[in-house]
């Protein structure tokens, strides 16, 4: 009896093993390369972040975003279009000059700021790619580039 129930717990960790790997992220694809952005907009429209820091990876300093600097990055959300989001870049920089992350009640999403004109959106614990960015043709005033320059300097 022992090993019959043995067995068919086997089994039914292999067939449910089997289901995960042939209808997750195996088989899916994502929505589209703005997922992430949407996820991201749609949360800061929705609420407010429980958390909300911004950190520059050189030193490892984190300072808090205060409305004010929230808010810029709504605006910056706001003026983003299709033909800014990209594949990944070759160009791309090993490691971000900032990260913002914005701690939401049921999530967690990141920002990683690589230089004035790339940056990546996607969630701590996310299915698909990172959402890829080129904000060369975002206004400086809400470049993200420059917040953190900006936010690093005053302090």
């Amino acid at each position: 009896m022992k090993k019959f129930l043995l067995f068919l717990m086997a089994v039914a960790l292999l067939l449910g093993f089997n289901y995960k790997l042939d209808n997750t992220i195996f088989t899916q694809k994502k929505p589209n390369n703005f997922y992430y952005t949407n996820l991201l907009a749609k949360n800061l429209t929705l609420s407010s972040p429980v958390k909300c820091t911004i950190e520059e990876n050189n030193f490892h300093d984190e300072m808090n975003l205060n409305k004010d600097n929230i808010k810029d990055i709504k605006n910056m959300l706001s003026t983003l279009n299709k033909k800014n989001f990209i594949a990944k870049p070759k160009n791309l920089p090993k490691k971000s000059a900032y990260r913002i992350s914005f701690t939401f009640n049921k999530e967690k999403l990141l920002i990683d700021v690589y230089n004035e004109k790339y940056l990546s959106i996607y969630p701590w614990d996310g299915d698909y790619p990172m959402d890829y960015l080129d904000t060369s043709n975002i206004p400086a005033s809400l470049n993200l580039y420059y917040l953190g320059k900006y936010i690093f300097k005053q302090y």
